[in-house]
């Protein structure tokens, strides 16, 4: 399998936390300063959407615990390492793998407030440890407004298909 220099980090193996400036292991490449081109290692985003569309969800204002899912494909496993969303209001997410049922919150029942879990495109909240989600499993979400009005989430799973 061939390898490049990882785009983060310039092949440094390491970046700067944006608060302090102290260098960080690069959470692109684990620090090896290298990053796979191998054709099984897609890039590839995985949508929440509404049930039974290829929308993202709109809430109403202060709806409150709106399924919404995504499937992985059938053709490879799938190894999240980044968080994105945008909304035109706040919410609050309760996440859960589909296939072990582990969820991503401290508590059955304790929902992640948006801005806690997910970055932008421009800066995303990076995985302290990427999550794998297998082949023909889904990605379970239960959706809250929290802005009083109308609210379009577009939530995305970022990382990497693998055979």
């Amino acid at each position: 399998m061939s390898q490049q220099k990882c785009p983060t980090c310039g092949g440094r193996g390491a970046v700067a936390n944006a608060l302090t400036g102290s260098a960080e292991t690069c959470p692109t490449c684990q620090g090896s300063g290298n990053v796979s081109l191998g054709l099984t290692d897609l890039p590839f985003w995985y949508m929440l959407l509404a049930p039974g569309t290829n929308l993202p969800p709109v809430l109403t204002a202060d709806q409150a615990n709106v399924a919404c899912s995504v499937a992985i494909e059938n053709d490879a496993d799938f190894v999240c390492d980044r968080i994105v969303a945008s909304s035109t209001g706040l919410f609050s997410i309760f996440l859960t793998d589909g296939f072990t049922s582990k969820t991503f919150s401290p508590s059955q029942d304790v929902p992640i407030n948006g801005e806690n879990i997910a970055g932008t495109a421009q800066l995303p909240f990076w995985l302290p440890r990427p999550y794998l989600f297998r082949r023909t499993s889904s990605i379970k979400a239960l959706l809250t407004d929290r802005s009083g009005a109308g609210n379009t989430i577009q939530f995305a799973f970022v990382g990497h298909k693998v055979s």
